[in-house]
Parts: structure tokens; sequence; C-alpha cells
């Protein structure tokens, strides 16, 4: 998790936090949105937020956070390629990015990859048509925007706009636009007024502590996450490549890591994806997790090759709620620790 000071200094946001609703088709875990808890209680303009813990829900374990005057740009474009998941089946994950207060990018169930955005709370009426509204001020996208697969590109852009969706380097509201690189050009997703300053991208989340039914994903290094290119707008209305290694500030979490930087190259590149380097862990005093048990919390078993923290209290172990495989209806019991060796 990402601890305030490695961060650079942003206002804190109120953004309303997503609860996990059920697997229905496409993608309907959650994204993890800054909220409350995430602040500084009664901090200003100048304190900092955490963008380690984006809520119960969902952690982004590898950032990449622009160090500029936010304030001195009117747009910021972002360019993907999706990934291959070792666990594609069971995997839940989201790549994208915070512009303003606004958050798009693509998100991962074992439905697929599909477009998302967040956080249009000004009224998501005449945006585009194939994204649902399953979060109040946003969704995951279908059609087009759905069904990416690995090595697909995918291009984000935001601007300064006004009402009409007009670009300006004066204008009051923010528009975002997404580019499936199909011949299609951009296409509207989302419109809001700006409020939060804020920007970076989350290169890897995951939800584990909604339970152990939601897998942290496991991209793959040889067809990793890929950051293609980034391009902000000047107060002229000039898109600039972006590069050059103070121009982001990266933090990383295991087992996550970043790879084959290029930040010298015009626009800058770099991949993600899952460690194959973390060392295992020693599981030789935690017992074999067994139904029928009391276990409190924080007690340590194993199952399924892997170490498990019990997360909450656990009265009676049900045979069909085993951490490592359990039945859909179980609570959150387990947190996944990794492998033991």
């Amino acid at each position: 998790m990402i601890e305030k000071s490695n961060l650079s200094k942003q206002p804190c946001s109120l953004r309303p936090s997503r609860a996990a609703l059920p697997r229905i088709g496409a993608a309907l875990l959650l994204l993890g949105a800054l909220g409350a808890a995430a602040c500084t209680a009664g901090a200003g303009a100048d304190e900092e937020e955490s963008l380690g813990v984006a809520s119960q829900r969902g952690t982004y374990d590898l950032t990449s956070s622009y160090t500029g005057n936010v304030g001195d740009t009117r747009g910021w474009l972002v360019e993907w390629q999706v990934p291959q998941l070792l666990n594609a089946s069971t995997a839940w994950t989201a790549v994208g990015q915070w512009y303003y207060n606004l958050e798009s990018g693509i998100y991962h169930s074992p439905d697929g990859w599909f477009v998302y955005y967040f956080g249009d709370d000004n009224g998501v009426t005449g945006n585009h048509p194939s994204c649902n509204t399953q979060w109040g001020s946003g969704g995951t996208c279908g059609g087009s925007l759905g069904g990416l697969q690995p090595g697909q590109q995918v291009v984000f852009k935001y601007e300064w706009c006004t009402p009409e969706r007009v670009a300006s380097v004066t204008g009051a509201q923010l528009c975002l636009y997404v580019d499936m690189k199909n011949g299609a050009g951009w296409q509207f997703l989302a419109q809001d007024a700006r409020s939060t300053v804020e920007m970076y991208a989350h290169d890897i989340e995951h939800f584990a502590d909604v339970g152990p039914q939601y897998p942290e994903p496991q991209v793959s290094c040889e067809a990793p996450i890929k950051m293609l290119r980034q391009q902000v707008k000047t107060t002229s209305g000039a898109w600039q490549n972006m590069s050059g290694a103070s121009t982001w500030s990266f933090h990383d979490a295991a087992p996550y890591v970043y790879q084959n930087k290029n930040l010298s190259a015009s626009p800058s590149t770099w991949e993600a994806c899952t460690s194959s380097t973390v060392p295992p862990n020693d599981c030789s005093n935690a017992p074999a997790w067994s139904s029928g048990q009391v276990y409190t919390p924080s007690t340590l078993v194993t199952n399924g090759g892997h170490l498990w923290s019990a997360t909450q209290q656990i009265w009676w172990s049900h045979p069909e709620c085993p951490p490592s495989n359990p039945t859909f209806w179980c609570p959150a019991e387990w947190a996944d620790l990794g492998p033991c060796n």
C-alpha cells in the first residue's frame, strides 16, 4: 500500500465509495474510489491523500503520478495495451487513470476486459450508449468497447471543454473520450465539471479486500500491461509527448513490478506485471485449514498451496468455504498471503 509521504500533495477527495455487487454478465465488482476515509481529517487543499488504498475493496498496487502542476494542463491522453492474465478465468482487476474527478480505463472480470468510466457526478444522460450506469456515476461498457483481447490498444483522452463538448483551454467542463483504434476514431464517454485536482495512473488495481472469491490478477511478464504513450495538452492548446524520469513518481507493491521503463523516450513507455521473483511464504508453522473450526482474526492457515490469514472472527468454518475455493455465497473470511514454499 502507498503511504501518503510517497505521493505528491493533492486536494482531498470526497468521492463516494462503491460497494461490491454480484457478478451478473459483465463486470460488476465495483472499482475502488478514493473516499473520505482516504483523506486526512480536516485536510485542506495542500494536504495529501493516499492512493494506495482506494477503498476497503480496491487497492492500487502500482501507480504512476504526474509530478508537474496539474493546473497547468488542459488535457491528458493515455494509451494502454491490454495484458494477458494468467488467471483470466477468475481474476478481477482494473488498469486506468484519474484526471481531475473522472476515472477511466480497462476493467477485467472473469467475463473479460471492458472499457469503463466512473465519477460523472452531474448525470450520465447523453454518455456513451454502450456503457451501463451500474455505479451511478459510470459503469462498464459493452459492444465495441467490450470483449477486449490481450495485445489490443486503447487510448483515453481528457480535455477541458464547454458544456457543448467543444474543446477549450478555458472550459469549465471535462470531456472524456476513447479511441479503440478500430477506425471509429474518438468516441465520447462522459463529461463532468472539474473538481478534485489530480493526475495519476493506477497501472494495477486488485480487489482482495472483498474476499478470496475475487483473486488478485496474475499479469504475464511476457504479455504485460503496457503504457504506450502519454501526452499532455498545454495552456496554449498544443498536445505534447510526456517524457523524462522526473515527470512521474512511481510506486510499486509486491508482487507487482514495473519493467522495461524507457523514460528517456518521447513519449515515455513502461510495462507492469506480476513478478515471478517474489519469495514464497514459509508455511511450516501454519496448520492446514479445516472445516468445523473456530478461527480468530489474523489466524494463519494453509490451503490450496497458499498461506491465508483470517480477516474476521470465524465461529464455525463451513466445509464449503475453504479459503482457496469458496462457494460464491461464502463470506470474505480469508486474505491470500501468497504461495507457500
